[in-house]
C-alpha cells in the first residue's frame, strides 16, 4: 500500500551570497544601455560600483544625458542610446528580447 505520508525535507543550510552577485547577474541578463552611434554598451550599475538588476540613468556617462531634473539626477537620455540587455558580449535591445527563445 502506498503511504501518502511524506517525511519533512531537511532545511536547506543558509548562505549569504558575496557583494558581487546580484539578480541581474544570476540570472544572466544584465540591463545595460547602448550609444547607437558608437556601439559602446554599458552595463547598468549602482553608484557603488555593484551591477544592478534593472535600468539605472544615475550611472550612465554625462554625454549620453539629454536632461537633468530639479535634484540633478538624469530625467532623460539622447536619442542615440538606448535600453536593453547583455548576455554575455552580445547587447540585446528589447524588440529583440520579443523574439528571443526561452532559456530551457
Amino acid at each position: 500500500m502506498l503511504s501518502l505520508d511524506l517525511m519533512p525535507a531537511p532545511e536547506p543550510a543558509r548562505t549569504e551570497n558575496p557583494a558581487w552577485l546580484d539578480a541581474g547577474f544570476t540570472a544572466g541578463w544584465l540591463p545595460a544601455f547602448r550609444n547607437r552611434r558608437t556601439g559602446e554598451v554599458r552595463a547598468s550599475h549602482l553608484e557603488d560600483g555593484r551591477l544592478a538588476c534593472t535600468h539605472i540613468l544615475d550611472t550612465v556617462p554625462t554625454a549620453w544625458v539629454a536632461e537633468l531634473d530639479d535634484q540633478g539626477r538624469p530625467g532623460a537620455l539622447i536619442a542615440d542610446i538606448q535600453a536593453g540587455y547583455l548576455r554575455g558580449d552580445r547587447f540585446f535591445t528589447l524588440a529583440e528580447l520579443l523574439r528571443y527563445p526561452s532559456d530551457a
